[in-house]
């Protein structure tokens, strides 16, 4: 495809003009119309006056004025500072390197589903395959309590089994549990053990001091 300065060279050409016969028409200088010969932009002047000197010449040469300035759109572009570059050495670098559509859109929210269900399938199976969870937040392990007994309370997976010193305890909806025993003066093993369905087994140990 040619390029607006060639198509300007060759017009002039095929009528047998020379440069100093555009520059007596159109005012603009030989060496100017040399460098839109060679679409040497860059080195005339701002975007706005390179397409007036495009516009007249055309117009001297009996061309459209209107097809070659969309030629020369087609080939160049003003960058930010006001040169004209050719478009592929400035478009590259500024366009986005991702153009999001709304095709890119559903693609972008089936793979956000895709990998939530892998997610969620993922923990489900090695929920059951692993250890139930299980925390005490009391007693402390350590601690000392001035009276005979003691509030245990804790959390653990809502399907979970479990056991306070082999006794069972009752586990809420939301996997909570709280458990009151009896103490003996002087130190007390407590052992609290959450139990899965597949019986596997969690196990926490705190040592309390009854000091009357």
């Amino acid at each position: 495809m040619k390029t607006v300065g060639e198509i300007l060279k060759e017009t002039r050409e095929k009528k047998g003009l020379k440069l100093s016969d555009i520059e007596k028409t159109t005012k603009i200088k030989e060496r100017v119309l040399e460098l839109l010969e060679k679409n040497e932009f860059s080195k005339i002047a701002e975007g706005t006056i390179v397409k007036g000197f495009i516009k007249n010449y055309a117009e001297c040469l009996d061309l459209s004025s209107r097809d070659v300035l969309a030629i020369f759109r087609r080939d160049f572009i003003e960058d930010k500072e006001g040169q004209i570059v050719p478009r592929g050495i400035y478009e590259p670098l500024n366009q986005p390197k991702i153009i999001w559509t709304p095709r890119a859109t559903i693609i972008a929210a089936l793979v956000i589903l895709f990998l939530s269900l892998a997610v969620y399938l993922f923990i489900q199976f090695f929920g059951l395959l692993g250890r139930p969870s299980l925390e005490v937040s009391r007693p402390q392990d350590g601690e000392v309590i001035k009276i005979d007994k003691v509030k245990i309370v804790g959390k653990t997976s809502p399907d979970s089994l479990v056991l306070v010193n082999n006794e069972m305890v009752l586990v809420s909806a939301d996997g909570s549990f709280e458990k009151t025993i009896s103490l003996l003066p002087g130190e007390n093993k407590i052992k609290i053990e959450a139990i899965s369905r597949r019986s596997k087994k969690t196990t926490i140990s705190r040592t309390v001091s009854f000091a009357p």
